[in-house]
């Protein structure tokens, strides 16, 4: 399900239907009913989505929704920091950028960045590469 939430930051380059409805089964499978009734909201809200794709998707979150409320597990029952559909940690404190070659949360002052696509990297990480892991571009 983290994974899935920071895939939100990359809506530039993938789709955000495959994104949302990711999202929507990673929190669905995890019990996190609060974080997916919000990404079939945003599923839901898409321009691009066809009107008989939006009328499934809204017969799906029906279906789902009267089965379980829409609120998330608590923290300590997920062992894990609260997150939410902004990718805010820990009730809005921050917001991490993630590193595109290891996945992790950057926490150093001092990363690569893409001239291209603007995201970042340990710069510890992206040494042994010739080209940005996420958009190819040289580097």
């Amino acid at each position: 399900m983290i994974t899935a939430l920071h895939l939100r930051q990359y809506e530039d380059l993938l789709n955000p239907i495959d994104i949302y409805s990711l999202l929507a089964l990673t929190c669905c499978n995890t019990k996190a009913f609060g974080t997916c009734s919000k990404a079939f909201i945003k599923l839901e809200s898409l321009d691009v989505l066809s009107e008989e794709d939006r009328e499934a998707y809204e017969l799906l979150a029906l279906d789902i929704f009267t089965r379980y409320s829409a609120r998330d597990r608590s923290v300590s029952d997920t062992g894990l920091s609260s997150w939410d559909m902004t990718g805010e940690v820990d009730g809005g404190e921050t917001k991490l950028p993630v590193c595109i070659v290891t996945g992790r949360a950057i926490t150093d002052f001092q990363f690569w960045m893409c001239g291209t696509c603007k995201h970042r990297a340990y710069e510890g990480e992206i040494d042994s590469y010739n080209y940005c892991p996420l958009c190819h571009s040289p580097m």
